[in-house]
């Protein structure tokens, strides 16, 4: 026996659900990619980064 109610807004709602979990998914494994990759990314050396070594005008 079924005693529960669904109206048509709980349909949209539960969908409006799935997507916004879907999206805060994507977001936090964004975020989480962009940190492991940077820290395993190489940091390319500038001239700035060499003491004692000044940028020459030519």
């Amino acid at each position: 026996m079924y005693l529960a109610y669904l109206d048509p807004g709980t349909g949209s709602m539960l969908a409006a659900a799935v997507v916004a979990g879907v999206a805060g998914v994507a977001v936090t494994v964004k975020v989480w990619w962009r940190r492991l990759t940077a820290k395993l990314r190489r940091r390319q050396p500038t001239d700035t980064d060499t003491p004692g070594n000044p940028v020459q005008d030519n």
